[in-house]
């Protein structure tokens, strides 16, 4: 008789190697969030420094509550979140603390249709910079640095969830800054000053 694998045992062999690469695989996605999650938060922390970079080289250009004067356009005086990055420059900035990849002051301006008001908003997957307003009880003249998460960032977001105290990050709305995390925050901001 020869000696050789059945077919019983090369079946088993397959169930086994099958079950290994799924667990492989979904180690894999959650090494992916993971890393994705440190990323952001990186970004945030390097953004932070560049906009304090900024601040301190321009501080003459920042009102009392905290908006900007450029003198460039015919409404000079603005929140520095509705300043493009071309006036601001940041990227230079960005470069001096740390080469990223980052999406900086991509935003996107909204109206609102009961009050008339224009919101300016953090586009997906996009960074900005971003002054307290009058909401929930931050104040115009503190600024923030914030991501606004893809709609298939939901474990990213979880996961930097569970950095939140030791990232110093919070969540909200892409134009808003609330120290609350649930499952519609579709925005996570770190302040600067």
């Amino acid at each position: 008789m020869r000696k050789g694998f059945t077919l019983m045992t090369l079946l088993i062999v397959i169930v086994v190697i099958g079950v290994i690469s799924a667990m492989m695989m979904l180690s894999s996605t959650e090494t992916i969030s993971t890393a994705k999650a440190a990323r952001v938060i990186a970004n945030l922390h390097t953004l932070r420094k560049a906009v304090e970079q900024w601040y301190a080289d321009n501080r003459d250009k920042v009102e009392q509550d905290g908006r900007v004067n450029l003198n460039v356009t015919s409404t000079p005086v603005r929140p520095v979140q509705e300043w493009e990055e071309t006036y601001l420059q940041l990227g230079r900035y960005i470069d001096s603390v740390g080469n990223s990849d980052m999406n900086i002051h991509m935003k996107t301006t909204k109206v609102d249709p009961n009050t008339g008001k224009k919101n300016t908003y953090l586009k997906e997957g996009c960074y900005g910079v971003c002054d307290g307003g009058t909401l929930n009880g931050f104040h115009r003249n503190a600024w923030y640095v914030g991501y606004c998460f893809k709609d298939d960032e939901g474990k990213v977001r979880e996961k930097i969830r569970g950095r939140m105290k030791s990232s110093g990050v919070f969540f909200g709305t892409p134009d808003a800054h609330k120290d609350t995390y649930n499952d519609n925050s579709a925005a996570v901001w770190l302040r600067v000053f």
